[in-house]
C-alpha cells in the first residue's frame, strides 16, 4: 500500500512538471546572439563611427576639389572712379604639388595702381602653380588623405572587435544563466524526491513501521533543500536580469521572460562560436583584428615620417600663367605674354623640421614595439585558454562518470532499504553526494563554456 501510494505521488509531480513544460519556450544561444548582433546599442554604436570615419574621409577628399572664386573692389569719390578691380579665378588641384589655374581680371580706374592695369576688355590667364621641392612628392592634403583612409579601414576592424567583446560578454551570461538554470532543476528535482520520501516515511512512521525519528531526518533535508531551492532560485534570477542587459529591440531594453528558458541538453558552445576547428591551431595570428588595428597606427605613423622627411625640403614654389587680352583667338597662347613668380624659404636651422621628424619616428617605433608584444601576450593568451578548455574537457569527462556511478549508488541504497538493510540516513548521505557531483558537473561544464568565450574573445571572431 505505501509503494501504491509513492507511485501515484509520482505520476502526478511527472504531469505537473510535464504540463509546466509544455508552456515554457527554450531561447536558444543562437537566438540570443542574433540579437545581441542586431539591435545591441554597442553594435549601433559601432557603426556610428564607421559612418564618422566616411565623413573623415569625405572632408579629406575637400582637398582636392576644384574651387571657383571672385572678387571685386571699387572706390569711387566726389564723382572720381579712384579704381575698379574685377578678378575671378578656377584652380584644380593634383595629387601632386602642382595645381591648375585660369583666371580673367578687369581693372580700370583714375588711381589705378599700374601693375593691375588691363586692356580695355580685361585679361584671361591660364596657367600653374607647382611646389618644385617641399610638397612636390608628398604634402598635408596627400597625407590627410591617405590618413582618412587608414582611419576608415582601422574602424571597420575596430567595430569588429567591439562586436566580437559584446558576443563574448552576452555568451557568458547566457553560460550563467544555464549554469544557475541547471543548478535549480537539480534542487527542484532532488526536493520533490525528498517530499516524496517524507510523505512515505511519515506515513509508515504513524503505522509504526519505522522509527518516528526517520520523520524528522526526512524533514530536515526537505527544508535544507528548500532552503538550497531558493538560493538557486535568486541566483538564477540575477543571472536572468544580466542577461537581460543584452536584450534590446529599436532602442528599447527588454527584460527575459519567466517562460523562457536555455537549451539545457544539447547546446554546444564551441559549434555556436564557431571556434571548434581553431582549437589546438590558433597560434597564427596574422589576420588578428587587435594586431590589424595596431597595424594600421604603424601605417599612420610611417605616413607622419614620410611627411616630416618632406618638411626637411626647401619650400620652392613656382608660377606661371600665360596672358591673353582674348581667348578666342588662335594664337592666344604666347610665351610673350606671362605672369610668373617664384619664392624660395628655408629655415637655416630647420630645428622645428628635425624635431618633429624625430617625434613622428619615435611614436612609429613605440608601434613596432606594441605590435610585437601584443603579438606575443596574444599569442600566450591564446594557448593558455586552449590549456584550459583541453582540460576541463578531461574534468568534464571525469563528473560525468562520477555522476553516473554515484546514481548507482543511490539506487543500490535504495535497494537495501526496501528490503530493510540500510536506512533514510545513508540514502540522504548517498544523494547529497550524488547533488554534490551533478552540481560539481555543472560548475566545470559553466567553466568549459566560460573558457571557450575567452577563446572567441581572445581571437576577436565575427
Amino acid at each position: 500500500m505505501k509503494k501504491i501510494a509513492i507511485v501515484i505521488i509520482t505520476f502526478i509531480g511527472v504531469f505537473n512538471t510535464s504540463y509546466a513544460q509544455e508552456t515554457e519556450e527554450v531561447f536558444s544561444l543562437e537566438e540570443f546572439l542574433a540579437m545581441v548582433k542586431k539591435y545591441h546599442p554597442i553594435v549601433a554604436q559601432a557603426d556610428l563611427e564607421i559612418t564618422a570615419a566616411e565623413a573623415k574621409l569625405l572632408k579629406s577628399r575637400g582637398a582636392f576639389d576644384p574651387t571657383l572664386t571672385g572678387s571685386m573692389k571699387e572706390k569711387n569719390f566726389k564723382e572720381t572712379e579712384y579704381y575698379s578691380l574685377w578678378k575671378g579665378s578656377f584652380k584644380i588641384p593634383t595629387w601632386y604639388g602642382i595645381d591648375l589655374k585660369a583666371g580673367y581680371e578687369q581693372n580700370e580706374g583714375y588711381y589705378l595702381n599700374p601693375e593691375h592695369t588691363t586692356p580695355e576688355n580685361g585679361i584671361w590667364s591660364a596657367g600653374v602653380s607647382i611646389s618644385l621641392a617641399k610638397g612636390l612628392l608628398y604634402n598635408d592634403r596627400m597625407n590627410a588623405l591617405r590618413q582618412a583612409k587608414i582611419l576608415q579601414k582601422k574602424t571597420l576592424v575596430q567595430r569588429d572587435i567591439m562586436v566580437a567583446s559584446i558576443i563574448a560578454e552576452a555568451a557568458q551570461t547566457y553560460a550563467d544563466w544555464l549554469y544557475y538554470f541547471q543548478n535549480k532543476t537539480v534542487i527542484e528535482e532532488f526536493l520533490e524526491n525528498a517530499k516524496i520520501r517524507y510523505e512515505g516515511v511519515a506515513k509508515s512512521s504513524r503505522l509504526g513501521e519505522t522509527p518516528a525519528i526517520d520523520t524528522v531526518e526526512t524533514k530536515i533535508t526537505v527544508r535544507k533543500r528548500e532552503l538550497e531551492l531558493k538560493q538557486a532560485e535568486l541566483k538564477l534570477q540575477k543571472a536572468k536580469l544580466k542577461l537581460s542587459n543584452y536584450l534590446w529591440i529599436d532602442n528599447i531594453p527588454l527584460e527575459l521572460e519567466d517562460r523562457l528558458q536555455p537549451m539545457a541538453d544539447v547546446i554546444n558552445f564551441k559549434d555556436v562560436l564557431e571556434i571548434e576547428q581553431l582549437l589546438g591551431n590558433a597560434n597564427d595570428l596574422t589576420n588578428h583584428p587587435k594586431l590589424r588595428s595596431l597595424g594600421y597606427d604603424l601605417d599612420s605613423y610611417n605616413l607622419d615620417v614620410k611627411l616630416k622627411q618632406n618638411n626637411l625640403l626647401p619650400t620652392i614654389n613656382l608660377e606661371y600663367n600665360f596672358l591673353s587680352p582674348e581667348i578666342d583667338e588662335t594664337n592666344y597662347i604666347s610665351t610673350d605674354n606671362y605672369k610668373a613668380g617664384l619664392k624660395v624659404k628655408l629655415p637655416l636651422f630647420l630645428r622645428k623640421e628635425r624635431g618633429d621628424l624625430k617625434l613622428a619616428k619615435a611614436k612609429r617605433d613605440q608601434a613596432e614595439y606594441k605590435i610585437k608584444q601584443s603579438r606575443w601576450k596574444l599569442t600566450n593568451k591564446v594557448k593558455a585558454t586552449e590549456q584550459e578548455i583541453f582540460s576541463l574537457q578531461e574534468q568534464l569527462q571525469i563528473t560525468n562518470d562520477i555522476v553516473s556511478d554515484s546514481e548507482v549508488m543511490v539506487a543500490a541504497e535504495k535497494r537495501l532499504f526496501e528490503v530493510g538493510e540500510s536506512s533514510i540516513f545513508y540514502i540522504n548521505t548517498r544523494e547529497n553526494k550524488l547533488i554534490d557531483a551533478i552540481l560539481k558537473k555543472n560548475k566545470i561544464a559553466n567553466e568549459l563554456n566560460t573558457a571557450i568565450t575567452k577563446l572567441y574573445e581572445s581571437l576577436r571572431i565575427n
